[in-house]
């Protein structure tokens, strides 16, 4: 079975802080240009806000690797955040004069939040090249040895 690789813990927290903050500056700061194919469709905002999500969870659920010994927590604490943070920026949004809170970018973010957790059956079925649960489980073995 094909192991999945494992970056460092320190680049896995600033691939969340990095997407955190791109969807942070371009919610509250700037909004994305039009699609590079010509004007955007009726759902082009909200397939943003679906794929922002959907990375919020993947990145969170990359960042939580250690945790993965109590899974369903870890799945609960990685999609709670995703949505909390979803809906607190569309609270943000509420009083900027150039922006707009709607229901339906909620929905979009709950939805690619939801896609975006599909991360976790395929961790687990693949699991990981360096594992942090098994170098814990190594160096137990070894001072018990001792």
């Amino acid at each position: 079975m094909p192991r999945l690789p494992l970056p460092p813990r320190s680049l896995r927290i600033t691939g969340l802080l990095a997407v955190v903050g791109v969807i942070v500056y371009f919610s509250l700061l700037d909004a994305p240009g039009p699609p590079p194919t010509g004007p955007p469709g009726p759902w082009y905002d909200k397939q943003l806000h679906f794929a922002a999500y959907a990375a919020v969870t993947v990145a969170a659920a990359g960042a939580t690797v250690e945790r993965r010994g109590r899974r369903w927590y870890r799945i609960g604490v990685v999609v709670a955040f995703a949505v909390a943070f979803g809906i607190g920026i569309e609270l943000a949004q509420w009083p900027l004069a150039n922006r707009y809170a709607s229901l339906g970018d909620v929905a979009a973010n709950v939805a690619g939040t939801a896609v975006g957790a599909v991360w976790f059956p395929i961790e687990a079925r693949f699991g990981y090249a360096t594992d942090p649960l098994d170098d814990a489980g190594d160096a137990a073995d070894a001072e018990s040895s001792d």
